[in-house]
């Protein structure tokens, strides 16, 4: 399973594009001094294409260990609209998902910048962190309600951190049997969290 972290709301969410991520030619990469795959050196492939290569700087390589590292540029979201699938169980009619390296304070305030921005048009906003790919059994939906000017740098830390417990088991499910290549746990019910933030009541009026 992979985790997703996204927005839902019944208003169209705007989209962010991170400023340390840029689609460039081979020839552009070349010129500043990147490495290159091998295969996109070769004669068959156009060295102009605009967009042959994602570069980004959004990590950086530990010399010692040679492991890729967060940068940790406050700014380094992107906020991209995507279609509803089978794992994401939200009834509001627009979704977008976030990218980012990790959670930073700086990076959670800029999120709830964006979420103030977006209630000056809708009434509230979802923050969804899930597990894709527990279509079966259904997963448990964890959902808790705030007030726009509740929500801190530590609520959405508290989302970022959530892990994929397990939930209540399955009501009426039919006990397994060993030789159907099926475990116990694979039947325990994941859980989805989702924090709606609700439009401070001041505005509300």
């Amino acid at each position: 399973m992979s985790a997703l972290i996204y927005f839902a709301s019944d208003a169209p969410l705007k989209e962010w594009e991170s400023p340390h991520n840029r689609m460039m030619s081979v020839n552009e990469a070349l010129a500043a001094g990147i490495e290159i795959p091998d295969i996109l050196d070769l004669d068959a492939v156009d060295k102009d294409d605009p967009h042959m290569l994602l570069w980004s700087d959004s990590y950086v390589k530990k010399e010692d260990t040679g492991i890729l590292e967060d940068s940790g540029f406050d700014d380094d979201i992107s906020i991209r609209a995507m279609e509803k699938s089978e794992d994401v169980l939200t009834e509001k009619n627009y979704c977008a998902c976030l990218e980012w390296p990790g959670f930073t304070k700086g990076r959670a305030q800029r999120l709830i910048t964006y979420i103030r921005e977006h209630l000056t048009s809708a009434q509230e906003i979802e923050l969804w962190h899930i597990w894709m790919g527990s279509s079966y059994p259904p997963p448990q939906i964890q959902k808790s309600y705030i007030r726009l000017e509740e929500l801190h740098t530590d609520v959405i830390e508290k989302l970022y951190h959530c892990e994929a417990g397990q939930g209540q088991p399955v009501a009426g499910y039919v006990k397994i049997q060993p030789d159907q290549g099926i475990t116990e746990e694979e039947l325990e019910r994941e859980i989805h969290y989702c924090i709606v933030i609700q439009k401070s009541q001041a505005d509300r009026c």
